[in-house]
């Protein structure tokens, strides 16, 4: 496993309460990782190999910002090329406010920063906040700017959710200097209250595991992981590799073989309908339609979580 990115989700607590977050992130979270075992992370994972990447996210990580600030000048005083954070931008509320923080990231090495828009958080968060930090962030200068969009079934497809976010986006297009990302949102934690909206299928999904786009690589050699504030480490959100409280990341990395995880190495033979015989076999009953793959894999996991809570964890996110 040669891993060249790594994602830290510094904290699930949040401003927002997003109806399409994969972890349930929101107001009443708790627990942030503390600086060092973020340093920790980075030393023994640049010992093993060049990280391409660092990114920080959460929850919002602007909520801990010495926290996100220690990471980022670690991360840069290892000689890390890409230094990046992802936030919804409550912190905004003007553009004073924004170029103080904003330049305070970039003294200490941030290189990209990607802004959440859409629906979802700015039921939250004033789309003027993700103005004023667009603005500050452009005047300032990172290598990249970022606007990423969660949409609800399809990015094509025509519901409220969509038709909201879409309004939005053309207000901030007009600033120049930005790169807009657009992406369906994936039906696991929260957002599987939102099915009614979805496109569903008869037909029990059967095709390969669609791993997220930020993983990079594939389930035998994933380049990304993430870890998170109870020392899970992740790939797609809620399945772990392993937990740093128990084990080093270092033998966690050295040990990963896709094959002999316990779940895992069903979804990597069969893809996520391998998981379907060991949640029968455990009473499961299929009572609901499905998106895609992704929407069967995490019904099925949040079934079989408490028999593998170790495997897939942080049990919140189920």
């Amino acid at each position: 496993m040669l891993v060249k990115n790594i994602d830290f989700l510094l904290t699930f607590k949040c401003p927002a309460e997003c109806q399409h977050c994969s972890y349930k992130a929101g107001p009443n979270r708790t627990g942030v990782i503390k600086q060092k075992d973020a340093s920790r992370y980075l030393k023994e994972l640049t010992k093993m190999q060049s990280l391409k990447s660092v990114w920080v996210h959460g929850g919002e990580p602007f909520l801990y910002f010495d926290y996100l600030e220690y990471i980022i000048k670690e991360a840069n005083r290892l000689a890390i090329p890409r230094i990046g954070v992802i936030t919804n931008s409550f912190w905004a509320k003007d553009e004073k406010s924004a170029n103080k923080k904003l330049e305070r990231l970039k003294k200490a090495g941030l290189t990209v920063v990607t802004f959440s828009s859409d629906f979802f958080h700015q039921e939250f968060i004033p789309l003027e906040y993700v103005r004023n930090a667009l603005m500050s962030a452009v005047a300032i200068g990172f290598d990249n700017i970022y606007v990423d969009s969660y949409f609800v079934d399809d990015i094509n497809s025509y519901n409220y959710f969509n038709e909201f976010t879409r309004k939005n986006l053309e207000m901030l297009e007009m600033i120049n200097g930005i790169e807009f990302h657009q992406f369906p949102m994936s039906v696991e934690g929260r957002s599987t209250n939102l099915i009614e909206y979805l496109k569903l299928h008869d037909k029990i999904p059967s095709g390969d595991c669609p791993l997220p786009f930020w993983i990079d690589g594939n389930l035998e050699n994933p380049e990304t992981i993430e870890i998170d504030y109870e020392g899970n480490v992740t790939l797609c959100p809620g399945i772990s590799i392993g937990n740093t409280n128990l084990q080093s990341l270092t033998k966690i990395i050295h040990n990963y073989n896709v094959e002999n995880h316990p779940i895992l190495s069903f979804i990597f033979k069969e893809g996520p309908i391998g998981l379907l015989k060991i949640a029968k076999e455990q009473g499961f009953q299929n009572k609901i339609q499905y998106a895609n793959e992704c929407h069967l894999c995490y019904e099925l996991r949040k079934f079989l979580q408490p028999l593998y809570s170790f495997s897939l964890a942080p049990k919140e996110g189920y």
